[in-house]
């Protein structure tokens, strides 16, 4: 329960002990210490184990992991006592890793469905004993079924975590889907403590998982959410916890817009909502341990956001003084005593629970033994790591599949419309080596469980998106030389953000300002692409259903939506060929400049033979596995005369 501020309450107890007053039959301590334990974001990471580069991650700052987390809250417990702690984690849990896509979406979905497995990131919070789990935005990439299937796990005779989301609304009764909230007794040096726990999440799932709850619910905005049910929490608990899935957020406190639903709101909660001591939030992968917010009513608020993937956990110790009335307790904000959260990573904790990594070590290796399956042969080495800013075959890889998919759905039905795609570049350190290609190569490349739709667009409206992408690189000046360490991610644009069009010709003049950098739209023949013309965009549901911002797409006639996932139609093309060779899909369309193409030119170069020439002045690797510097140097000079390529740093090699 909120009550006055802890000044006044140790006020208020220094006066009766001056003035004699009577202690009650039952004594209580002057103060209680509780200890908030949270984590967020941990996106299937139980081991300490990077499926994709098959090892432990080896770097100080990588070390992560439930079994380190485990063994910390143990430590923890035995140094405080059990009852004084309260651990909660603030959702993106079920989605992430092998391990969670394997029995999420893969060969071991239909056994944790029926119950014939149970899930393992339920194991594995009930093992460690949570106390409450905020939902996140991933959990619902899965569909409900699947979530269904892991609330159902968390569960036993013996309890479990409750999973918590006030603001997810059944639309069929227009009550919470979940739980809204869970009041937490403690018995803490003899005296009952209740901390109550409120749980929300960002409302951007309505777009992000459209396909999955459309209909069937809805997600309500934070700060209307929380004004409702703070004061029925504050009612019953004298510790009052927010569990949110949502960042910070920019948003205005002044005209707040509840309708926006804006995606991180967690200042506005903290601030405009009175009644609230203690939030744990998460979502965008930022380490933040503390922040100190005073609301409306002058009351202060301690806000914490663990470092994602189980990198690590933070813990608050919260003095209880008794409020003004003797009936309970309150935080005690005074100096010296106030709230104070620390983070303690993973590379800092040097043990881990061998009984949880024993617990789940059969589903580990079924994730190990999948990723490892080889599916293909590659001709030569493919890397992702210059794809935000070259043209490169790994990317060609995706919209080929893409295309032909979508293709192959539509046959006849795709009319006079042209058909192209847009995947975006996830990961920097994707590679397809040369020799054998596995699952688990593939996978690194496509990160997320996105599935393939396909949009009816304009010519105008197709220059949009792109524009709309482009903003992705910082402006430089005509003929400046590039370096993609400053020259990308412009305004924290995450490279996921970025997409890449196949099937068109077109460069990028990253010395023009946002909304004037595409030029030389055309066909593969030369032709310009005129603004009414149609298009046929394949994409993943991530974007079609607005992720990013991008325009014109959420709007869009959709004419294929099948819900086959991208990275599965990936692995079924490779091992279907058995052979990965970029001269089945790489063709050389897009690239950066400096200057306005000549009008006679249709392109930035001419189409090469797949896998050779790079990207004028940028990095390459051809078939042969070796930097090709000279040759992107000599095509610069004599395809690009008039008009200025722009020169990346070369990295070191």
């Amino acid at each position: 329960m909120r009550r006055p501020l802890a000044g006044v309450a140790v006020a208020a107890l220094t006066l009766a002990a001056m003035a004699g007053l009577t202690s009650p039959a039952h004594a209580e301590p002057d103060s209680i210490d509780l200890t908030l334990l949270g984590t967020t974001d941990v996106h299937g990471h139980v081991y300490n184990w990077d499926y994709f580069a098959n090892a432990e991650y080896s770097k100080e700052a990588d070390v992560l992991g439930l079994t380190r987390v485990s063994s910390y809250v143990n430590d923890v417990r035995e140094e405080v006592g059990p009852e004084s702690v309260v651990l909660m984690d603030s959702g993106d849990v079920i989605q992430g890793t092998p391990l969670t896509y394997y029995y999420g979406f893969g060969e071991g979905r239909r056994a944790v469905l029926s119950g014939e497995e149970e899930h393992p990131m339920a194991q594995a919070f009930r093992h460690i004993g949570y106390d409450t789990l905020g939902i996140g935005n991933h959990e619902f990439n899965y569909g409900l079924d699947m979530l269904k299937a892991y609330q159902r796990d968390l569960h036993t005779d013996e309890g479990g975590p409750a999973l918590l989301g006030a603001n997810v609304i059944d639309v069929a009764t227009g009550e919470p889907w979940l739980e809204p909230y869970k009041i937490i007794e403690r018995t803490i040096d003899g005296t009952t403590v209740k901390v109550g726990v409120i749980g929300l999440v960002t409302p951007g799932v309505r777009i992000w998982d459209k396909q999955n709850v459309d209909g069937i619910l809805e997600f309500r905005d934070l700060v209307e959410t929380a004004k409702e049910w703070v004061p029925i929490v504050a009612a019953q608990a004298d510790v009052v916890v927010i569990n949110a899935h949502s960042g910070k957020g920019d948003a205005p406190d002044d005209g707040y817009d509840e309708q926006a639903l804006y995606e991180n709101a967690i200042n506005n909660v903290a601030h405009q909502v009175p009644g609230i001591d203690y939030i744990l939030f998460g979502h965008t992968h930022r380490d933040d341990p503390e922040t100190i917010i005073t609301n409306v009513a002058g009351e202060k608020v301690l806000l914490t956001q663990p470092y994602y993937w189980a990198r690590s956990i933070t813990r608050t110790t919260v003095k209880l003084v008794q409020d003004t009335d003797g009936q309970g307790w309150m935080v005690d904000w005074s100096e010296g005593n106030a709230p104070h959260a620390v983070a303690t990573y993973g590379y800092e904790i040097s043990s881990e629970d061998q009984s949880l990594k024993d617990l789940l070590a059969d589903k580990h290796q079924a994730a190990i033994d999948y990723v490892n399956r080889p599916v293909a042969d590659s001709v030569a080495e493919l890397k992702a790591e210059t794809s935000r800013y070259e043209d490169t075959p790994i990317i060609d890889f995706i919209n080929r599949v893409q295309t032909e998919t979508v293709a192959a759905a539509l046959g006849k039905d795709l009319g006079d419309a042209t058909l192209v795609s847009i995947a975006a570049p996830f990961s920097r350190t994707a590679v397809f080596p040369k020799g054998k290609v596995s699952i688990r190569d593939i996978a690194g490349l496509y990160i997320y469980e996105n599935t393939l739709m396909a949009v009816e667009l304009t010519g105008a409206q197709l220059r949009d998106y792109l524009e709309y992408s482009a903003k992705y690189f910082n402006q430089v000046k005509e003929g400046a030389t590039f370096d993609p360490e400053v020259g990308t991610n412009a305004g924290d644009e995450p490279d996921y953000n970025y997409d890449i069009l196949s099937g068109l010709n077109y460069s990028i003049d990253i010395s023009q300002p946002v909304g004037k950098r595409i030029t030389g739209l055309t066909y593969p023949g030369g032709k310009p692409v005129g603004d009414g013309d149609a298009f046929v965009m394949a994409l993943n549901n991530y974007r079609a259903s607005g992720g990013g911002g991008f325009p014109h797409v959420a709007d869009a006639k959709v004419v294929y939506n099948e819900q086959r996932e991208i990275r599965q139609l990936l692995i079924e093309w490779a091992s279907a060929r058995g052979v990965i060779d970029p001269a089945d899909f790489f063709v050389k369309n897009w690239g950066l400049i400096t200057a306005p193409l000549p009008a006679e030119e249709p392109s930035t170069t001419p189409t090469p033979s797949p896998g050779t020439g790079p990207t004028p002045g940028l990095p390459h690797t051809g078939a042969d596995g070796e930097v090709d510097a000279a040759v992107g140097i000599i095509l610069m000079l004599v395809l690009l005369a008039g008009s200025r390529s722009v020169l990346a740093r070369r990295p070191s090699l």
